[in-house]
């Protein structure tokens, strides 16, 4: 039997993806894009002089889609940041203008759907200047074996998700339905691809699952999965077979006497800003014995219920555990997180001990005493690691790729 024309494009798609692989990768180093076009969205973008829109929560910048008086200070006086803010900075240090655009923080498929009408609105009425591109850290999960189950020929397996995008686009919105979400937010997508914006999504930490990121179907949108410090694929990136481009997602934060650093102190990002939480925990526990402060997770918290959201479990875990150090696995365990997760993976690779609340994770010396040093240089002022897909599509500019927080301090020297 002659195979079908669908699936001769699959594989012609195939081919053609890991022969472009093959030749952006020679000379040794490994591809950070799947895909020619990839490679000239990030280029074009990052060529730019027009600023990319950061779409994320803010608590310090001054969102550009916010007209009221924005006090980036906290009734103690300390000028905490906020997820979008790190982001940002992230973003600065290899392009050079950025809008924050503050989101509907109450997150779910409908405020998405706000979110993006009101962004494509403010920039076809010039209310915004039209960006360089879009970055996102925001991840609307979708589970593949779901999707697949509403599937009337045969399912798409993971291997084949990336060409067969437009397949599961028209299960996930009902062939573009009126009154289904996520139609409406690929139409939203759809008016900044035909204004000439490419939007870039981090993949997801959930790796590995069968989780992906649905807003990585519409086209124009580019999935960033990240690059652990040693220049690898991270395990837990979301449906790797979906990404487009590869970025660091392993930032180190220093905190100096001028504010925040997402390069190694070499320059500050975010002036004035602070990290009180995490410094406290960082300058309370480095250089201790591990063994002599070491917390167990309390035997309530065993009861909750295994499917119970991470937040609900945070949320009761903040009101019945006391403040200190745990073992990291315990803490992961009692957040919960899967041991097979890439999360889970992740956070153990980091360290041993994890202190809550600030889930600052320590490793050990070999004498026992816990020290906190993720760039791994003794750089002053370290006190907060980020490492997710989150962190490596801000990152999408970066001269070289699989250099970590090295990577982002060299940036800053030139």
């Amino acid at each position: 039997m002659a195979p079908s024309s669908a699936s001769c494009l699959i594989a012609v798609g195939a081919f053609a993806a890991a022969a472009w692989g093959s030749l952006a990768a020679a000379g040794g180093e490994p591809s950070r894009y799947a895909t020619l076009e990839a490679e000239r969205a990030v280029t074009a973008a990052c060529a730019s002089p027009a600023p990319f829109v950061i779409l994320d929560t803010f608590a310090f910048l001054k969102p550009v889609n916010i007209d009221d008086e924005f006090d980036e200070r906290n009734e103690d006086g300390a000028a905490r940041i906020g997820h979008g803010d790190v982001v940002a900075a992230i973003v600065s240090v290899a392009h050079p203008a950025i809008a924050p655009y503050q989101i509907d923080p109450v997150f779910n498929v409908r405020t998405l759907v706000r979110d993006f009408r009101r962004l494509a609105d403010d920039i076809e009425a010039g209310r915004i200047p039209k960006p360089a591109a879009v970055v996102s850290s925001i991840v609307l999960p979708v589970s593949l074996r779901e999707v697949n189950a509403r599937a009337t020929m045969r399912s798409v397996p993971a291997s084949e998700i990336f060409f067969r995008r437009d397949e599961l686009r028209a299960l996930v919105t009902g062939d573009g339905a009126p009154g289904n979400p996520y139609a409406e937010i690929d139409r939203q997508i759809g008016r900044l691809r035909a204004g000439g914006v490419p939007v870039f999504v981090a993949a997801g930490n959930t790796g590995p699952d069968d989780l992906f990121n649905v807003l990585a179907l519409s086209d124009g949108v580019y999935a960033v999965g990240a690059l652990d410090r040693e220049g690898r694929k991270a395990g837990y990136t979301s449906a790797p077979d979906l990404v487009s481009v590869w970025s660091d997602g392993y930032v180190v934060l220093t905190e100096t006497a001028e504010g925040v650093s997402v390069s190694a102190g070499r320059r500050v990002e975010l002036p004035g800003a602070t990290l009180p939480e995490e410094r406290e925990a960082v300058e309370d526990f480095a250089g201790r014995k591990a063994r002599e402060l070491v917390l167990d997770v309390p035997s309530e918290i065993a009861s909750l219920p295994r499917g119970a959201p991470v937040y609900l479990r945070s949320r009761y875990m903040h009101a019945v555990m006391q403040p200190g150090l745990y073992r990291t696995e315990d803490l992961l365990a009692a957040y919960g997180y899967p041991r097979e997760s890439g999360n889970f993976i992740r956070a153990l690779e980091q360290g041993p001990y994890m202190h809550f609340p600030s889930d600052t994770i320590f490793a050990v010396d070999v004498d026992g005493a816990l020290r906190f040093d993720p760039l791994g240089d003794g750089t002053p002022g370290q006190v907060k690691l980020q490492d997710a897909t989150s962190f490596a599509a801000p990152n999408v500019c970066a001269a070289e790729a699989g250099q970590g927080g090295a990577r982002l301090a060299a940036a800053a020297r030139e």
